[in-house]
């Protein structure tokens, strides 16, 4: 009997150990993450300035723009570049049909909040003369911002200046007022 409470007792123990363990590995990782990320060290898409250079060449190269804002304490942001920007479709289709422009709302608050941005990830297409064809927020999968991007190309080319706006505040992080 005493035989049996010690063995119980071991594994007990044992498996105490091996959780604390794992938690402590997972939240290392996540502490880890989000101390060393820096989107644009991570990034494969030529993301550009928002400035008059860009809307210059947005004019002659008669493609909008594809403002994304971010932050580099979003989860969501991070979880956004990594399963959907920076896939291969994705970056391509940006890459042919936008000028893509990056802003980190950090460090660029005023910019962020002067195009409307209240969440991030936040994204804005832009036309050439600087109206506005949608702005959305949140984490969307590759099929859905395929969908986004295709349909607003499609009215925009078509001569429709639509200026529609979506979220799934769910998958954002709230800009914190300065």
């Amino acid at each position: 009997m005493l035989t049996i409470r010690l063995y119980t007792a071991t594994l007990q123990i044992l498996f105490l150990i091996l959780y604390l363990s794992i938690q402590n590995d997972a939240h290392a990782e996540v502490k880890q993450g989000n101390e060393k990320w820096v989107y644009h060290l991570n990034t494969s898409i030529p993301w550009r300035n928002y400035n008059n250079a860009t809307f210059n060449e947005a004019v002659s190269h008669n493609k909008p723009l594809y403002v994304f804002v971010y932050s580099d304490e979003c989860s969501w942001c991070r979880k956004f570049e990594v399963e959907t920007l920076e896939r291969p479709q994705i970056r391509k289709l940006i890459e042919k049909e936008f000028l893509p422009v990056a802003i980190n709302q950090l460090q660029q608050p005023d910019l962020a909040k002067r195009l409307g941005i209240r969440l991030v990830p936040g994204n804005v297409l832009i036309t050439p003369d600087g109206k506005r064809l949608l702005r959305f927020y949140g984490f969307l999968k590759v099929d859905a911002l395929t969908n986004a991007l295709q349909n607003t190309l499609n009215k925009w080319r078509s001569g429709e200046i639509t200026d529609d706006e979506f979220a799934d505040e769910s998958t954002c992080c709230l800009i914190p007022d300065t």
